[in-house]
């Protein structure tokens, strides 16, 4: 179930929705709007493209390069055009070169808390601009609360300007089942599970992929015959999980 924009009003009191800070005009009628923050991600441009380990991540910083969002003057002034009508001065922007990606934020801390999970979505007006803010990672956990990291990109052939604070994005709310433990008790992407915690620890940081956590083993084809047996162990009440026989040494530092 998708939560109304009533329901959202309701669980926001009692706390089981988190949005910091919160902007009642943008609470929709099955959604929140959320803002573009001032921080991101620029990947390393080179001029002879080279192999990016994501499971290095000493190798993610090197390719990933921080950036903050600034006044539209300066901006445009370094790529030689003239500020467009409709910016105010002072404004801060984030120039998207045409197709190019980068990782970013949402000014809002925002979330649920479990039994429930989230998704992230482009408003309709960022999508007619040739906007994508999350591809397809725009999923979220039960008790993820946190800024949001957006894989913004430009699908446009001319530059586009962002303004920071600008709604980009909003956040769906769905009901679950009872789920298994808490994404702020383990989760890659988050540090701390109090919103106090969770705003006092973020850093940009946080926004860069961190793949090199995961373990991968090697991987156990699927046969016909373990098939029946898992289906035969389910109605027994039990399964077999098959460990691979060596696994990788990527494992998590």
């Amino acid at each position: 179930m998708v939560y109304s924009n009533r329901e959202l009003r309701d669980a926001i009191m009692k706390r089981e929705v988190i949005c910091y800070p919160l902007i009642e005009e943008n609470i929709k009628g099955s959604s929140i709007d959320v803002r573009l923050g001032k921080h991101f991600y620029r990947t390393d441009r080179l001029d002879r493209p080279g192999i990016f380990s994501h499971r290095d991540p000493d190798d993610v910083e090197r390719y990933f390069k921080a950036d903050v969002a600034r006044p539209v003057e300066e901006v445009c002034s370094e790529l030689g055009l003239p500020v467009p009508k409709g910016f105010l001065p002072g404004q801060l922007v984030i120039a998207l070169a045409p197709h190019e990606r980068i990782l970013a934020h949402t000014l809002e801390f925002v979330g649920i808390q479990p039994p429930g999970t989230t998704e992230m979505r482009a408003r309709s007006s960022t999508g007619r601009i040739g906007i994508a803010v999350c591809k397809c990672a725009g999923w979220g956990d039960p008790g993820y609360i946190n800024r949001w990291t957006m894989e913004i990109q430009n699908d446009n052939d001319e530059w586009v300007l962002l303004i920071y604070g600008e709604r980009i994005a909003q956040i769906i709310f769905h009901q679950t089942g009872p789920v298994d433990g808490h994404y702020g008790q383990g989760g890659k992407y988050q540090d701390g599970i109090t919103l106090g915690d969770t705003v006092r620890n973020w850093r940009p940081a946080q926004m860069l992929p961190k793949s090199w956590k995961d373990v991968i083993d090697v991987p156990v084809e699927p046969t016909a015959a373990d098939a029946e047996i898992f289906i035969i162990e389910l109605a027994n009440g039990k399964t077999t999980l098959l460990k691979p026989p060596v696994p990788l040494a990527l494992t998590e530092k």
